[in-house]
């Protein structure tokens, strides 16, 4: 008996590694993502701290004003920065799962094709099968009659 052969197994094979490349991808943004929002919360917990230092100093001078406001200030423009690449990500993220979604798509329907052709060939297998069975009960059935 024949074996089976899917005529687009290298295009299966080929949406297979870019629908992993798609992945991997979405996978690095999403660390991205959390990594960035890791740092953002860092930096509120700095801003906080800033301020309940600000307030626990006993002898408050005009320098240690001038250094925390200038702290404040480099944390406010940190955090922008911050919520721009945050943004960005989003983007980009968003992006990518419409590209990983669209190579699943891809590869899911040659999947199923693959399936339905497979489906196809056994069920030709067993009526070829069927078919075999039959002339050679026949041949046997006719040999003993003789």
């Amino acid at each position: 008996m024949a074996r089976f052969y899917f005529s687009l197994e290298k295009v299966l094979r080929w949406r297979a590694l870019e629908l992993a490349a798609e992945q991997a991808k979405l996978e690095h943004l999403v660390r991205e993502q959390l990594r960035l929002q890791g740092l953002r919360a860092q930096l509120s917990s700095e801003k906080s701290r800033l301020l309940v230092s600000i307030s626990t100093m006993p002898d408050l001078r005009g320098e240690d004003l001038r250094a925390a406001t200038a702290h404040n200030l480099f944390l406010k423009r940190k955090a922008e920065r911050l919520i721009e690449l945050l943004m960005e990500c989003e983007r980009a993220l968003a992006v990518q799962r419409k590209k990983f979604r669209e190579a699943k798509q891809r590869f899911r329907l040659l999947e199923e094709l693959r399936e339905r052709k497979f489906t196809e060939w056994r069920h030709e297998q067993a009526t070829q099968l069927e078919a075999l069975a039959s002339e050679s009960y026949l041949a046997n059935w006719n040999r003993e009659r003789m």
